[in-house]
């Protein structure tokens, strides 16, 4: 058994009684049954428990290397291409336009 599977049975079991009702209550308010929820929300618990244990861990920051922090920072800028931002003026830029009062 995987560690992040052991970890979410251990969870599962601690609250139990909990996730029944949670169940239940979705059951009630999506008109869908327990069984269809149950993966969905067994997904959710797995995903939330693996965001905490990655936020427990070291930070990409701490353990990446130069080239990996480039490649993830670029890939970061690439992904605002698409947004259509429009790119601000020399003007818009400039120091004295910043910084008004100093000039």
């Amino acid at each position: 058994m995987s560690k992040l599977s052991h970890q979410y049975s251990d969870f599962n079991n601690s609250y139990a009684q909990d996730i029944e009702q949670v169940l239940g209550m979705l059951s009630k308010i999506t008109s869908r049954s327990v069984a269809e929820i149950k993966p969905h929300l067994d997904a959710l618990l797995n995903r939330l428990n693996q965001e905490k244990d990655d936020s427990a861990s070291a930070s990409f920051y701490e353990t990446s290397t130069h080239e990996e922090w480039s490649a993830e920072f670029q890939a970061w800028v690439d992904s605002h291409q698409s947004l259509d931002i429009p790119v601000l003026s020399d003007e818009a830029m400039s120091r004295e336009s910043i910084y008004p009062d100093r000039f």
